[in-house]
């Protein structure tokens, strides 16, 4: 359905959408009505209309410079716009008439209309579909476009709010960080598992250092883009990321007590020859919950370490290994003995990372 064209509050002097969108309007109306044959030609190209978007996009931009020779014109517009319809090259004018005409009849229901805005890159007629921007030109960017609509229906409305609930928040920043994430290889996968992983946040569940970057990553593109939204865009991106820094902390901190519910004073001993190791519970608790973000490997060459200077060395874990197999049980991994200081073995990123972590805590 094609509704008026969006009041977008322009300075007086510039193009005067109110009315000249309108006169526009009224045009595409009727080709859809007429069954215009060129309009009906290219809408019976296009299965759908993306394909649409991508047709209009590939074609060359041609500027209305006021010569009069060319027409058709509309005459409600100041200056007087020309609207050529499915031409091989229009401006931004022209191709967003062609677009709603030729999209009405490939798809009937959604609601498109006619919008102006100031962008970075100057003043851009552009389509909107269901209250979302349609990106015709390849120079203009989705972000820029919602956002200028954002500005002028809270210049109009005092409308200020970009999103009402964590969830809503969340997607926000992920949508807007996916546009730039394309020109990053895996970029788009990245952000959509940064989503993910602060969503897993609200439940109570800690991030890996994996989740983390991919977090910083969305983050960092969404803050860039945001400040085409104003002042309120960079806001919310900084209060969202300060909520997500203290809803890991208190996952964290939440996953350490379930690790030793009866506390550090009932922790268990383990006797072995003359040896009694007694096991601090918070240091093994840190060591599981760091070793899970940095990758188990690094987290078992921690442990390795940790647990040696708490008494368990790697003799007395191979004579607990012995006895746990005898029960069919094993301590996997942890049961290898760290890598001499100097050999290769030593010398792996894991084995590294490893010590860095034990000196650590």
């Amino acid at each position: 359905m094609i509704a008026v064209p969006l009041h977008t509050n322009l300075h007086p002097g510039e193009l005067e959408d109110d009315v000249c969108l309108g006169a526009i309007t009224e045009e595409v109306v009727r080709w859809v009505r007429d069954r215009d044959p060129e309009i009906l030609a290219l809408a019976r190209q296009h299965a759908d209309t993306e394909s649409l978007i991508h047709d209009l996009r590939s074609r060359e931009h041609l500027p209305d410079t006021g010569d009069p020779s060319e027409s058709p014109k509309i005459d409600a517009c100041h200056p007087v716009q020309r609207l050529r319809k499915n031409a091989p090259a229009m401006n931004c004018v022209e191709v967003s008439a062609t677009y709603l005409a030729a999209a009405e009849h490939i798809d009937p229901r959604p609601v498109r209309r006619l919008a102006t805005a100031n962008t970075p890159n100057g003043l851009h007629t552009f389509p909107v579909e269901d209250g979302e921007p349609v990106v015709l030109d390849p120079y203009q960017s989705r972000n820029a476009l919602a956002a200028a609509l954002f500005r002028q229906a809270a210049t109009m409305r005092n409308a200020t709010t970009l999103a009402r609930t964590p969830e809503q928040t969340v997607s926000w920043i992920a949508e807007i960080a996916e546009e730039p994430a394309c020109r990053y290889r895996d970029g788009v996968r990245r952000v959509r598992n940064a989503q993910r992983a602060v969503r897993a946040l609200f439940v109570g569940e800690p991030l890996c250092l994996g989740d983390a970057k991919d977090i910083a990553f969305m983050l960092a593109l969404a803050e860039r883009e945001a400040r085409l939204w104003g002042t309120h865009g960079p806001r919310l991106v900084e209060t969202a990321a300060r909520a997500i820094d203290k809803l890991d902390q208190g996952a964290a901190e939440q996953w350490k007590a379930k690790t030793a519910p009866c506390g550090a004073r009932n922790a268990p001993e383990l006797r072995i020859g003359g040896y009694t190791l007694r096991p601090d519970i918070a240091l093994l608790g840190a060591l599981g919950r760091i070793g899970g973000r940095l990758g188990m490997q690094v987290g078992i060459e921690a442990l390795r370490l940790k647990l040696a200077a708490l008494g368990a060395t790697p003799a007395i874990l191979a004579t607990m290994e012995r006895e746990l197999n005898r029960e069919g049980r094993t301590l996997g991994s942890l049961a290898k003995p760290p890598p001499m200081v100097g050999t290769l073995d030593a010398l792996t990123p894991e084995a590294l990372a490893g010590r860095w972590l034990a000196g650590k805590l």
